[in-house]
């Protein structure tokens, strides 16, 4: 019986507008025009009000032992697998799904990586230390994931940067718009 699990995190790009899914404690982050971070999601945490409620009105608890988990097992509420805690619907699989209109924000690059990163990077760290280092071969995707070790994560790493280059997103809208 195959107990383990993961996470999601999708992020789908139409015309101008930005789809992003997730389920878990991999995340999504926007570098806007102007520098600054925009979450664009949002981690499925146990200690959080509302993934907290479900899990007690499920007949499951949440302890702390160094991290909040459900029944003491996960550090996550939402992923897909872990059966033994999906049956009694202590764990849920259900995507919190976010939309954002591009040209409102001009993004520079979006981050999306899995919770290894976000353990010992906040979201203005990750997108500053980016800022920097978008010259480099994957836009710096490799130097966050080394620096993310090195400053002790124990978590698994995974990082993904997307360069919206020259607004890249814009120039599918106005070709489809001159079709």
């Amino acid at each position: 019986m195959d107990v383990a699990g993961t996470t999601a995190l999708i992020a789908m790009l139409e015309d101008h507008r930005l789809v992003v899914a997730n389920v878990g404690d991999s995340r999504g982050v926007m570098c806007d025009g102007k520098g600054n971070a925009i979450p664009l999601s949002f981690d499925h945490k146990p200690q959080q009000m509302r993934e907290r409620k479900r899990i007690k009105e499920a007949g499951g608890f949440v302890t702390f032992n160094g991290v909040w988990r459900v029944a003491g097992i996960l550090a996550t509420s939402r992923a897909l697998g872990d059966y033994p805690l999906k049956d009694k619907k202590l764990v849920i699989a259900d995507p919190d799904i976010l939309t954002f209109d591009l040209r409102d924000h001009k993004p520079l690059f979006m981050i999306l990586a899995s919770d290894g990163l976000w353990d010992t990077f906040s979201n203005e760290e990750a997108v500053n230390f980016i800022k920097e280092r978008l010259n480099e071969p994957d836009y710096g995707a490799k130097s966050l994931t080394l620096q993310s070790y090195y400053k002790g994560s124990l978590d698994n790493i995974t990082v993904i940067i997307i360069n919206f280059k020259d607004n890249a997103y814009s120039s599918y809208s106005k070709e489809a718009n001159n079709a």
